[in-house]
């Protein structure tokens, strides 16, 4: 394989003398490799090796976060080596194998309209919170995007240069980007391919600068805040339902299905404008137009409705329940339906 397509690219933030012999093993495969210094400190000796080796280092003063340090790459590779038809990116800590990274460079060079992943199976001795983060964060993965991405942590990635302009409109600067470059994908001409790789973790991943809850809540913020909207408008919903629905009993002669029917409407019209509210602003910031988000959004309240007052009432005639226990048939069924709305406000209502 000619190394001149290829350029390796490599964010580094306080590393140690494992990127410096990650390096030495790379010069003999490529020869095109960029290292970018996000603003580390004390490491000047580490640098001053890379650069004895005559390996260029972009320079971040400060630190700015992963994924603005691979867009300084970027964008250096496309000033300084226009040729080059792949970016492999690759970690600093020595997790990374210099023939694991072959591979990827190799797929990438393959698969011109897509990106190459390094997939690691996670087999074997792997700390609980890699384990346990992987599989999270692909279920979720799978949910927004219907991308099946087994590792989707993963930082060693070829990126074919055609896309690199794409890469930089992206938005993000810390570890939430290398997530929207995967979302990104379901765009591609091509799906990604996905290389598997070796599993590595050196002293229990403790080089690691992922932080669980902040780098969480920066990957998953719009889910999380379409979490938090449903959940208080979905509290919301349910007291008006109970409170509407007592008063339909004790103050009416209507049949059982006609007072959750009521209830239905009257607490879904409140609740559902809210959460429409909350969703276009808050959510998703879509910049849709109004008129037809809203149209759309009540064609999908009316549809989660029927759906739900079918199943409620449905069940609630089979079980023969009354009074409280109707709610609690309720919301069983709206926890089902919270995972199909999410999919349908996402790709269809406010999608820009």
């Amino acid at each position: 394989m000619k190394t001149d397509p290829v350029a390796i690219l490599i964010p580094a933030y306080n590393p140690d003398d494992k990127l410096v012999a990650l390096l030495d093993d790379l010069k003999g495969r490529f020869g095109r490799i960029l290292v970018v210094d996000d603003g580390s400190r004390g490491c000047g000796a580490v640098f001053e090796a890379v650069r004895s080796r005559g390996l260029p280092v972009a320079v971040h003063e400060v630190n700015r976060g992963k994924g603005a340090a691979l867009k300084t790459g970027f964008r250096w590779i496309m000033e300084n080596w226009p040729d080059a038809a792949t970016v492999v990116t690759a970690d600093a800590d020595g997790q990374h194998r210099p023939g694991d990274i072959a591979k990827v460079a190799e797929a990438s060079l393959a698969h011109p309209n897509g990106l190459a992943l390094g997939v690691r199976a996670f087999s074997g001795k792997v700390p609980f919170r890699s384990r346990f983060g992987n599989w999270w964060t692909r279920q979720v993965f799978f949910l927004m995007t219907r991308l099946r991405i087994s590792d989707t942590q993963t930082g060693l990635r070829g990126i074919p240069a055609a896309l690199l302009p794409r890469m930089l409109a992206l938005e993000g600067d810390r570890y939430e980007y290398e997530m929207r470059m995967l979302a990104d994908a379901k765009r591609h001409d091509e799906p990604p391919v996905q290389v598997p790789i070796e599993t590595v973790y050196i002293a229990e991943n403790a080089s690691s600068h992922f932080n669980p809850l902040r780098d969480s809540i920066r990957i998953y913020g719009a889910l999380l805040k379409f979490c938090i909207s449903s959940v208080g408008c979905f509290l919301l919903d349910n007291a008006l339902f109970t409170a509407a629905l007592f008063m339909a009993t004790r103050r009416t002669d209507w049949r059982r299905a006609t007072c959750v029917f009521a209830a239905f409407a009257v607490a879904r019209a409140v609740s559902a404008t809210v959460n429409y509210i909350c969703n276009r602003k808050l959510v998703f910031k879509s910049k849709v137009s109004k008129r037809k988000s809203f149209l759309k959004y009540w064609i999908l309240v009316l549809a989660i409705m029927a759906a739900g007052y079918g199943l409620t009432a449905g069940l609630s005639r089979v079980l023969d329940a009354k009074g409280f226990a109707i709610t609690v048939i309720k919301i069983a069924v709206e926890t089902a339906l919270f995972f199909c709305s999410y999919g349908i406000q996402k790709r269809w209502i406010f999608r820009s």
